[in-house]
């Protein structure tokens, strides 16, 4: 009897796993990000309405800083989660400011995977990708943004 239970147990949990989908897994390199912003500065002028953003060197393949239509600041990294290491694999805030998608700009949209993401959250909104947007934490601090990847 123990061994029919044994039997049975192990065929449910082999039963349970599943092949892990990872054309959409978290490849991010670790990386160290430290910015102090003034956004007192001319280059930072576009964060003072909603919807502004500017593009920062850092994280993997550059950092968003984007100033949201709820009046807050958010960071995310640029490179797209579907596909991190393909060369085209960067975000770029969309031509309306109201979301970003997977591709960058030229002399004209290059697209990528054309993924949209939310710039408030960075989760999808369509295309392939399945994971949302690597975040940063935005801590304000006067007229100072400090953007990090630890709290």
């Amino acid at each position: 009897m123990n061994k029919l239970l044994f039997l049975f147990l192990t065929l449910l949990v082999i039963g349970s796993c599943k092949d892990e989908d990872n054309t959409n897994a978290d490849f991010f390199s670790p990386v160290q990000v430290y910015l102090s912003i003034n956004l007192n500065l001319p280059a930072y002028t576009n964060l003072s309405l909603p919807q502004g953003y500017v593009y920062e060197s850092g994280g993997n393949k550059g950092i968003i800083i984007y100033h949201t239509i709820f009046n807050e600041y958010v960071a995310f990294d640029r490179t797209c989660p579907l596909n991190p290491t393909d060369a085209c694999s960067y975000v770029s805030v969309d031509s309306t400011n109201s979301f970003y998608r997977c591709g960058h700009y030229t002399s004209s949209w290059q697209a990528c995977c054309n993924s949209k993401f939310d710039p408030a959250n960075g989760s999808v909104l369509s295309g392939s990708a399945k994971r949302a947007l690597k975040q940063y934490y935005v801590r304000q601090d006067g007229s100072t943004l400090i953007i990090t990847n630890t709290p």
